[in-house]
């Protein structure tokens, strides 16, 4: 496909979303959510893809430990949940607005109090579970300075209204690329930054097992670790069986710091995969299967195998 085609084709589907979510945006929250699972049924049996990628990857992540029908269970609620955080996703300044009374409740919000009343930074990792878009809201709604680190969409008219839609649900929003020293400043004024880490990164990755699996992972929760030391704290958002979400957060991970940088990296990259895995393990039916975590990265694999061969 020639770049100019490429370019056209995503103006065309950022045209369509942004009508889309202008018209969802205008009906009640229940109304979006029931045409979330009209439009997540009739891409799962309409578009391929999702049938085929999901349950390639349901059945490379679990093997024998699910039934052929446990699987297509977890595929649907996957994909529904998919659509129901899209549909949601407007609505998320007007449920700011109300703090989320009545759709959403916290678990384990005494692990950072302390850091809010001293303006002590901490790191959330989480993962493309249950709502991922609500958790930087919620908090930011009840007065928790959380900045969220997002990849910006390549067409800039949508990226635009996303951004717009974040910020007034309350978050700051940091763009990935180059946000480094940003991020930095911020973990050393206070701030709560989050940052997902469950999809295979292109660049910036170390090699991690993930269910058992050979794959890649972003290293920036064990790079922001290295330069600040700041605590890293798994959350999730997920997905109750009444409609309403709990975001729990957990205890602090326990990461090494050895002085050896290399190193450090791939334990504690390691370390925050293991907790993202345990969190999907609990919820499968609320992860994104459709994503290609195990993809192989030729590039990455290049980077790491001079760093091993030169250490060696």
């Amino acid at each position: 496909m020639s770049k100019k085609i490429k370019r056209v084709k995503q103006k065309i589907i950022s045209f369509i979303a942004i009508l889309l979510l202008n018209l969802i945006r205008k009906i009640p929250l229940y109304l979006s959510r029931k045409m979330a699972i009209l439009f997540a049924f009739l891409c799962y049996y309409f578009y391929p893809r999702i049938r085929k990628d999901g349950y390639k990857h349901i059945e490379y992540a679990f093997g024998e430990k699910l039934t052929k029908d446990k699987k297509k269970r977890v595929l649907w609620n996957a994909t529904k949940n998919m659509f129901l955080v899209a549909f949601e996703f407007p609505h998320l300044p007007t449920l700011a607005e109300n703090k989320y009374e009545g759709v959403a409740s916290y678990k384990g919000i005494e692990y950072i109090e302390e850091y809010r009343k001293n303006k002590q930074g901490a790191l959330f990792i989480s993962a493309h579970l249950g709502n991922w878009e609500m958790m930087a809201s919620l908090m930011c709604s009840h007065g928790y300075p959380v900045a969220e680190i997002i990849r910006e969409f390549d067409d800039p008219k949508l990226n635009q209204y996303i951004d717009n839609i974040r910020t007034r649900a309350k978050i700051k929003t940091i763009p990935k690329d180059h946000s480094a020293n940003e991020i930095v400043q911020l973990l050393k004024e206070g701030w709560f930054v989050g940052i997902l880490i469950d999809q295979s990164p292109r660049n910036n990755g170390a090699p991690v097992e993930f269910f058992g699996k050979p794959c890649w992972a972003t290293i920036g929760p064990a790079f922001l670790y290295a330069r600040t030391k700041v605590p890293v704290h798994p959350v999730a958002m997920v997905r109750k069986d009444d409609g309403t979400f709990l975001l729990e957060i957990f205890p602090s991970l326990s990461l090494v710091s050895t002085g050896n940088l290399q190193e450090d990296i791939l334990k504690n990259t390691q370390i925050c995969q293991n907790v993202i895995e345990d969190i999907i393990r609990k919820h499968p039916d609320q992860w994104l299967w459709v994503h290609r975590r195990w993809k192989e990265r030729k590039k990455l694999e290049e980077y790491w195998e001079k760093r091993i061969e030169k250490k060696k």
